[in-house]
C-alpha cells in the first residue's frame, strides 16, 4: 500500500473514531467523568464539541479527501491538522500533570497527535521504499539532535503518559495492582539498564549510521557497531524491557501486558517492513548479518571485515 492510501485511510478512521467518542459522551453521560479530572463540571470537557467537530472530524475528512485526490494543497492541510491537534493535546497533558488525573484523555490525545504527525511525515515522498520508510542522510550532530528529540518524545508518550492512562482505567474499573518487597528498586534497576541499552542503540544509530530510529528518517548506512553486534533489534528490545519495568514499578499487570502486546505488534507488522527495506538496500551484507546475529537474543558477536566496518544497518 502506498503512502497516499495509508494516509487517506487513517484520517477517515480518525474522523469516525472521534465522532464515535462524542457519541459515547452524549449517549452515556456518565462516561464524561472518565476523561476529565474528578469533580470538574461536565462543561469542562463538553465545551470542546465545536472545535472537535470542525478541526478533528471535519479537518480529518478534508485531509482524507485532499490526499486521496492528490490535491496540490494536500501536504499543507496534513501538516496544518497535525499542528492544530497539538493545542488540545498539550492542554490535556498540562492538566494531567497539574492534578495527576485524566491521564486517559492525555493518552488518547497524545496517541492521535503522534499518529497524525507520523502521517504527515510519510505523505508526499515518492522515493520512499516501502511507503513508510525514507532514507534521510544527516551529519552526525543533526542525527544526534533528532535522535535525542525522538527518543525523549517516545519515552514520555509510551513509558509515562500511556501507562498512566492504563493505570487510571484499572483504578476506575476496580482492578487492583500488585506489590511486593523491593518492587520499586528492582523495577528501577531494570528500567535504567534497558534505558542504557536504548540510549546506546540510538547513539550508535546516529553517529555510525548517520540517521535516526524513525523509519521516515532512517540511517543510510548498514550499522553493525555497538549493541547491533550482539542483537539485531536492540532498540526495540530496550523499549519492551522499559515498558515492562514501568508496569512492574506501577504494579500494573495491564501495563506489562501492553508492553508485551507492543512487542507482538512490532514483530508481526513493523519488523517485516523494515527488514524488507534493509534487504533491498544492503542485499548480501544484510543477509550475512542476519545469519550471524539473532533477532531478539544476544547470541554471539558479529565481527565485520575491515571493508564493512564503516557501514551500518539501521534496524530498530
Amino acid at each position: 500500500m502506498n503512502a497516499r492510501k495509508i494516509v487517506a485511510s487513517y484520517f477517515i478512521v480518525q474522523a469516525i473514531g472521534v465522532l464515535a467518542w462524542w457519541g459515547l459522551l452524549v449517549l452515556v453521560p456518565g462516561s464524561v467523568q472518565w476523561f476529565q479530572p474528578e469533580g470538574w463540571p461536565e462543561g469542562s470537557l463538553l465545551g470542546f464539541w465545536l472545535s472537535d467537530l470542525v478541526l478533528l472530524i471535519g479537518g480529518s475528512l478534508v485531509v482524507a479527501e485532499a490526499v486521496a485526490q492528490q490535491r496540490n494543497w494536500a501536504t499543507t492541510v496534513v501538516w496544518a491538522l497535525a499542528i492544530a491537534i497539538c493545542y488540545p493535546t498539550l492542554y490535556c497533558i498540562g492538566v494531567s500533570v497539574l492534578v495527576n488525573d485524566a491521564w486517559l484523555a492525555s493518552a488518547m490525545m497524545v496517541s492521535m497527535a503522534g499518529v497524525t504527525f507520523a502521517m504527515a511525515t510519510i505523505y508526499g515522498h515518492a522515493t520512499q521504499t516501502p511507503a513508510t520508510i525514507r532514507v534521510t542522510p544527516m551529519n552526525r550532530r543533526t542525527a544526534l539532535a533528532w535522535t535525542f528529540t525522538q527518543t525523549f518524545g517516545f519515552w514520555c508518550v509510551f513509558l509515562w503518559i500511556v501507562p498512566k492512562g492504563i493505570v487510571e482505567v484499572e483504578r476506575r474499573i476496580g482492578l487492583d495492582g500488585f506489590q511486593h518487597a523491593g518492587q520499586s528498586w528492582l523495577a528501577m534497576s531494570m528500567f535504567v539498564t534497558a534505558s542504557a541499552l536504548g540510549g546506546w542503540s540510538g547513539y550508535t544509530m546516529a553517529t555510525v549510521g548517520l540517521g535516526t530510529p524513525l523509519p521516515t528518517a532512517t540511517a543510510p548506512r548498514l550499522v553493525v557497531a555497538g549493541p547491533y553486534r550482539f542483537v539485531r533489534n536492540p532498540m526495540a528490545l530496550a523499549g519492551i524491557l522499559q515498558g515492562m519495568a514501568v508496569g512492574w514499578f506501577l504494579g500494573s499487570v495491564s501495563v506489562i501486558a501492553y508492553s508485551l502486546c507492543g512487542a507482538v505488534v512490532w514483530h508481526l507488522f513493523v519488523r517485516p517492513i523494515e527488514e524488507r527495506d534493509l534487504r533491498e538496500r544492503f542485499t548480501d551484507g544484510y543477509r550475512e548479518y542476519c545469519e550471524k546475529v539473532w533477532l531478539w537474543l544476544p547470541v554471539g558477536r558479529y565481527d565485520p571485515g575491515s571493508v564493512r566496518d564503516e557501514r551500518s544497518i539501521g534496524n530498530g
